[in-house]
């Protein structure tokens, strides 16, 4: 089964590509009108969060949707998980920061389990678990204080990286905290890959968005592969970057403009990518997003302009059905967008952040 998978991601490598399986980027002034207004999309519908949890603001609010319910993690201002129905109300609140036996220091990554329980991992390794209506049921210590946590198949997936004290590492292992594997090292990752990976998931593997480098990984079966490789031309990292030590390598960098990736989500008829182009000498930064149509094999590219509403980080999350993005409604009047979305006229910024459910497209 693992060798069809495989037969099937090469063939369709070679298909959307321009030479050696290198998906090269194209770079053109773009809006986040046009990319709202691509064929991938069939239907936009505009949620406003409303009750107790609303409102949210920018940044760093991370999203995931499961049977209609959003859960929504304010890891910065109020360090939460919100729960939101598919209207926008406001259903409760899980979490609380704090030193308690039932209380995280941070919330460094949410996971939302198949039963529904929703999980909090906080970067001193412990994972803290609480019923959908906010009851706290256990938490569990890992070996690890990993910056980064998933779990998918059974197994634990620890990232160490900047910050941790430990070298750039990616490690699996059981729910006894024993290590299966070291896939970063093992896999040729670039040694000086990220500072913070995303981990999603498709087709049962978990797929690793390096931040820094060209490569989208995916995790199968303990075993490493590149999914997809881009080629970023003029913003790409040089390679001399990655044979650097740590400290000379962010000197390197800071005098350089580079795109660096942010978010990677793919289901089987479609994938969108986010990525940063920063320059890091005068601290500027635009956004580049991705969107595959793997039925015809096409990557379409739009380079945000500097002060598009969608120029902050917008996307959140990817299912089977539509594509989520965040957006500030007043940013959303500016572009022109009030006669689109009519409700956009009743909100203001104090109304926070609104959520964008992007349909994909019947064929």
């Amino acid at each position: 089964m693992m060798k069809k998978v495989l037969i099937v991601i090469s063939v369709f490598l070679f298909s959307c590509t321009q030479k050696n399986d290198v998906i090269v980027v194209h770079y053109s002034l773009s809006s986040g009108v046009e990319l709202l207004s691509s064929n991938v999309f069939g239907d936009i519908e505009i949620i406003v969060l409303h009750g107790e949890g609303a409102p949210l603001f920018s940044p760093f609010v991370n999203i995931i949707v499961k049977d209609g319910i959003f859960f929504i993690a304010d890891p910065i201002h109020a360090h939460k998980v919100y729960l939101f129905d598919s209207n926008g109300k406001y259903l409760n609140s899980v979490g609380e920061i704090g030193r308690g036996p039932t209380e995280y220091l941070n919330i460094s990554d949410l996971i939302i389990e198949d039963n529904g329980e929703v999980s909090i991992y906080s970067s001193q390794g412990k994972l803290y678990t609480y019923s959908p209506q906010g009851h706290f049921l256990r938490n569990r210590d890992y070996a690890y204080s990993s910056g980064n946590f998933a779990k998918a198949n059974g197994f634990n997936y620890h990232y160490f990286g900047d910050g941790s004290g430990m070298p750039y590492n990616l490690y699996i292992t059981d729910n006894h905290n024993r290590i299966l594997d070291s896939l970063w090292m093992s896999a040729n990752i670039p040694y000086f890959s990220s500072t913070s990976p995303v981990f999603t998931m498709f087709e049962g593997a978990l797929i690793l968005c390096p931040r820094y480098g060209n490569e989208i990984y995916r995790l199968l079966d303990g075993k490493s592969q590149v999914s997809y490789r881009f080629d970023f031309r003029e913003y790409a990292i040089p390679a001399e970057y990655f044979g650097k030590e740590r400290n000379d390598a962010y000197a390197f960098i800071m005098n350089k403009t580079v795109a660096v990736k942010d978010l990677f989500f793919e289901n089987q008829k479609c994938a969108i990518f986010l990525v940063e182009v920063i320059n890091f000498h005068q601290g500027s930064t635009r956004h580049l997003y991705g969107l595959l149509e793997k039925e015809a094999s096409i990557w379409k590219w739009y380079y945000m302009k500097e002060n598009d509403f969608m120029n902050n980080s917008n996307l959140k999350y990817m299912d089977d059905s539509s594509i989520y993005f965040t957006a500030e409604p007043t940013m959303m009047k500016e572009a022109g967008l009030s006669e689109r979305f009519p409700i956009l006229n009743t909100l203001d910024v104090n109304d926070g952040l609104v959520i964008l459910k992007c349909k994909k497209r019947q064929p």
